[in-house]
């Protein structure tokens, strides 16, 4: 729950400095009888929201129903944040190559006369 009233659900961590929580797929939750589940904040496609720790009030478990509803509609984005990245050996044998840019024109150095 933030200081302005609103009861959000989301999957969250807690990061070491300020801003320390980090909101993955953050959403507003209202109706009495059937739960409706809003994107928030409102007007943007981010799905990573960081907030200062001060703007919030408490942080409790959602209801089951709340819960379920949350899961069933951001399941996929959740797991796949969660993943963990693959340790890769970077070494002189095993450098990564970058796709090329093909944005970027390709520059031929003339001879030199």
């Amino acid at each position: 729950m933030l200081k302005t009233g609103q009861t959000l659900i989301a999957a969250t961590d807690q990061l070491e400095y300020e801003p320390k929580v980090h909101l993955l797929c953050p959403c507003v939750i209202s109706g009495k009888q059937k739960v409706v589940l809003t994107r928030w904040p409102e007007h943007t496609p981010d799905e990573h929201i960081l907030l200062q720790s001060d703007i919030l009030l408490t942080m409790c478990e959602p209801t089951e129903a709340v819960a379920e509803a949350y899961t069933n509609k951001f399941s996929k984005q959740i797991s796949e944040a969660r993943k963990k990245a693959e340790p890769i050996v970077l070494n002189e044998d095993n450098i990564p190559t970058e796709p090329d840019d093909e944005y970027e024109p390709k520059y031929i150095e003339d001879p030199i006369y």
